[in-house]
């Protein structure tokens, strides 16, 4: 049975994943939880304590750039990504002013989880009164915490643009866009891809960020598609 490596995105536990993996057949998946992580230097070192061979890494959001970051610095441990509503843009000077204030305000404040307003966002429009969708991801909110909160947004504030080096890399990548997604732009994932030596890039329609909950059978069937290739 083939093992596959899973990172899960900002705020998100091996739950991201619950109607991916009892569907995938002689895969067996293994969940890295990058939450313990400071720095993407540690969420490299997490990796790496995970993985003992070559491997596949499916990576979702903010799990897409850390596994594109670590096959960068350890390119001899991947053979193949698949890279779920991520890209490789670092943070420009207005995103990590709002970092900042967004930590110092949950630094001096009690953190009530995360808002019907912000779960909406995540979502295609069909999908944010799904009472399911919507409990998942509050669920994984609450699990983790504001500590993990505060611990992720100070670990991520420091990302860099990694665009060329990751259109150096000479293994296959599949890229999952998502044609709804409000934070991370389908159209510039599929442009990117196009640059990369090996890359591919698949368009989820009628979906939003939450690709592994909005649309688990189609991502489903990617994965198998590409991971028995």
């Amino acid at each position: 049975m083939q093992k596959v490596y899973f990172i899960s995105g900002t705020m998100c536990t091996v739950d991201l994943w619950q109607f991916v993996f009892p569907n995938l057949e002689n895969i067996l998946p293994v969940h890295i939880d990058i939450t313990p992580a400071k720095s993407f230097e540690e969420i490299n070192q997490i990796i790496l304590s995970e993985i003992t061979e070559s491997a596949t890494i499916v990576g979702f959001s903010l799990g897409g750039f850390s596994a594109m970051n670590f096959s960068i610095s350890y390119p001899k441990k991947v053979k193949k990504l698949i890279i779920i509503a991520a890209n490789t843009n670092g943070l420009n000077d207005k995103e990590i002013q709002l970092r900042k204030n967004t930590i110092e305000f949950l630094e001096n404040h009690n953190y009530k989880g995360i808002s019907q307003a912000r779960i909406q966002q995540f979502l295609h429009p069909n999908n944010q009164q799904n009472k399911k969708l919507s409990g998942i991801i509050k669920k994984m909110d609450t699990d983790l915490g504001k500590e993990v909160l505060i611990r992720q947004l100070k670990a991520t504030s420091s990302r860099l643009n990694i665009s060329q080096e990751v259109i150096k890399l000479k293994i296959p990548i599949l890229f999952i866009a998502a044609e709804n997604d409000n934070l991370v732009s389908a159209s510039s994932i599929k442009e990117f891809s196009n640059q990369t030596k090996k890359g591919k890039c698949v368009t989820v329609k009628n979906c939003g960020h939450m690709i592994p909950l909005e649309k688990p059978e189609e991502l489903t069937n990617l994965l198998k598609i590409v991971l028995t290739d």
